[in-house]
């Protein structure tokens, strides 16, 4: 068998080495699909995109990402009671697969997955490649096989973008702060990943986007400022403003110029953190106002592209200020086209999110707002969670 092979970069081998696992793109559907077609389908598309045959392998010299001839297709199975809980929750090994695209299946409810390790991957690819997949069984069920794409092996990188576009300069240090509120227990133990879901009605969902423009600020800020709330009413409501600590995963592919293209075959995603203090009488809207203005700064100046090239220059990462949550909303997903006797009926995407810091992961289909919180339970207590998504939903509710 041939292979190819490339070595990970410096940011991409920070994933690799801190094993964080897959990003998860789901969608799920009413009816009966056909596994032999949409094994078909999955090996057509990692015919097309040679980043789903890679493996990573390490070595003593590094980690390679290397191809492989041919792809897994499909795995099959029966579905738990939550599928994004279950493919955050598969173990991840050292050498290991960078893809799967799975389908579970029991009766005329599917659902259908295609994860992606973050060396490589981000959601917005990944659920791009989902509508591939769909696009593709469509077309099959129809009697048209898709022509070869005849992509490369390899397309280069995102420190290959930056290093091309962008002048490296020192990143200055982030001023002395009093570290942010956490919601993480003080003796961690090894535990599961959890999810709270929560999904918005279309008419819901309009709602809140118009009272996050009345408050001049975008949805996601809005969800933002609400956790900030939440988080802040986790603790005595008298001890006055506190601080609290965003990050924001931001897709850096239409903030370069010229733009990525969205399919780019590799991880377009950095995280920015933004500082502020929530007193238990601050609303969300105000909070989000704040947050907001500090993330637009920061992404005005292109911090996160400046700091991703002087950590590769350095060989080393540059650390991030402490985290007391994190928000990644990728917006507006794009309807599925599905074939007669299918319906789509949700679209859900997370990332295996480990450690102390709770992930909120939003996106809007079919005009519904779908949100995911994961937690890692060996840092976060679930009773203190659900209170975190009590205080979260009253918070967000309340702007409409």
């Amino acid at each position: 068998m041939t292979l190819e092979r490339r070595p990970l970069t410096f940011s991409e081998s920070l994933f690799a080495r801190a094993r964080i696992g897959p990003v998860v793109a789901t969608v799920s559907l009413q009816g009966r699909l056909d596994p032999a077609v949409m094994d078909q389908a999955a090996r057509l598309l990692q015919r097309d995109y040679p980043l789903l045959r890679c493996r990573l392998r390490q070595h003593d010299g590094g980690i390679d990402l290397v191809l492989a001839d041919e792809g897994c297709g499909l795995a099959v199975g029966m579905p738990g009671p939550d599928v994004l809980a279950d493919e955050l929750n598969i173990h991840v090994e050292q050498d290991r697969p960078v893809s799967r695209i799975a389908l579970s299946q029991n009766g005329d409810a599917a659902v259908l997955s295609l994860a992606g390790d973050h060396t490589t991957s981000d959601a917005r690819l990944n659920t791009l490649l989902l509508h591939r997949l769909l696009d593709y069984y469509t077309d099959l069920l129809g009697g048209v096989t898709p022509a070869p794409s005849d992509r490369p092996a390899f397309e280069g990188t995102l420190e290959d973008v930056l290093l091309e576009r962008y002048e490296a300069r020192p990143v200055p240090a982030g001023p002395d702060t009093e570290p942010p509120l956490t919601l993480a227990v003080d003796d961690p133990a090894p535990g599961a990943l959890a999810v709270r879901s929560f999904s918005y009605h279309p008419d819901t969902t309009a709602a809140l986007l118009a009272g996050a423009r009345r408050g001049g600020i975008s949805l996601t800020n809005l969800l933002s400022g609400a956790m900030a709330c939440a988080v802040r009413a986790q603790f005595p409501a008298d001890a006055g403003p506190m601080p609290v600590s965003a990050a924001f995963a931001v897709d850096l592919r239409p903030r370069v110029v010229p733009p990525i293209a969205p399919d780019a075959p590799f991880c377009c995603v950095a995280r920015q953190v933004c500082l502020t203090e929530a007193d238990a009488s601050d609303q969300p809207v105000e909070v989000g106002r704040r947050i907001g203005t500090q993330l637009r700064e920061a992404l005005e100046h292109d911090e996160i592209q400046h700091r991703l090239l002087a950590q590769r220059l350095a060989g080393r990462p540059l650390p991030l200020p402490p985290i007391s949550y994190m928000v990644s909303n990728i917006g507006v997903v794009d309807d599925y086209r599905v074939p007669d006797g299918l319906r789509v009926t949700g679209s859900r995407w997370a990332t295996t999110s480990r450690g102390p810091v709770p992930t909120l992961f939003g996106s809007t289909a079919g005009g519904s707002l779908n949100l995911d919180l994961v937690y890692d339970t060996g840092f976060q207590r679930a009773e203190v969670i659900e209170d975190v998504a009590k205080h979260f939903e009253a918070a967000l509710i309340a702007c409409q």
